[in-house]
């Protein structure tokens, strides 16, 4: 048997997969299609140059909350299930195709190994949309549904959690190898359980961060 045949590549989405934060490039694509009363108001959300954003950024470590990612998920809200699928398919082949970092594709496709596994905290149709289009399993933060339509909130969420996940598949299926690739720093639990560590980074100074892993950097 192949060594690689039992090893569980692990890989993030959201600028490792993908030069995308996924959540926030999602709900702008779905929000373009409203009225220019929601499109300004996102704006005001998610913008750098907007005083709401960095007023969400200060009470957000004030109550230790992702308050920005908390407020855009409520554009979401009332959306069915069906058309929220529908538009991440196009969100998936109109936006994030062109977006691919290969580097880390040649890694998580080429390996000959039984199984990748994309691990994100970003939202389920956004990751089921590219887990199935490129036939690999994934665990992802969900969106919370009420007779078929989104919330706004989230029903379950992987910030923080990943190693948690991982470790339960480990205990649970018949992996010898694990390899990680990330280039989230609130990560760290989950890269330090690798046997294999790859770190995507942008530049020479966030190999800093990671230099006590002794991992293999990436730079896209």
């Amino acid at each position: 048997m192949n060594v690689d045949s039992q090893k569980l590549i692990v890989c993030d989405v959201c600028d490792t997969l993908y030069r995308s934060n996924t959540t926030f490039d999602f709900i702008r694509f779905v929000v373009e299609k409203e009225k220019w009363v929601q499109r300004s108001l996102l704006l005001l959300v998610v913008s750098r140059k907007s005083p709401l954003f960095y007023f969400l950024v200060i009470a957000g470590k004030l109550f230790h909350q992702d308050l920005i990612r908390k407020v855009a998920l409520r554009f979401l809200k009332g959306k069915s299930k069906i058309d929220l699928d529908l538009l991440a398919q196009q969100f998936y082949s109109d936006f994030l195709e062109s977006r691919a970092n290969m580097k880390v594709f040649e890694k998580i496709l080429t390996n000959g190994v039984t199984t990748t596994l994309l691990l994100s905290s970003s939202i389920d149709p956004v990751i089921a949309t590219i887990a199935h289009s490129n036939k690999l399993r994934f665990y992802s933060s969900e969106l919370k549904w009420k007779q078929g339509k989104a919330t706004g909130t989230l029903r379950k969420d992987m910030t923080g959690k990943k190693h948690e996940v991982v470790n339960k598949i480990l205990s649970e299926e018949h992996f010898n190898r694990l390899q990680v690739i990330t280039d989230n720093r609130s990560d760290w639990e989950l890269v330090k359980l690798a046997d294999e560590r790859f770190i995507v980074i942008k530049n020479e100074s966030e190999k800093i961060f990671w230099k006590s892993l002794d991992p293999i950097f990436i730079e896209v």
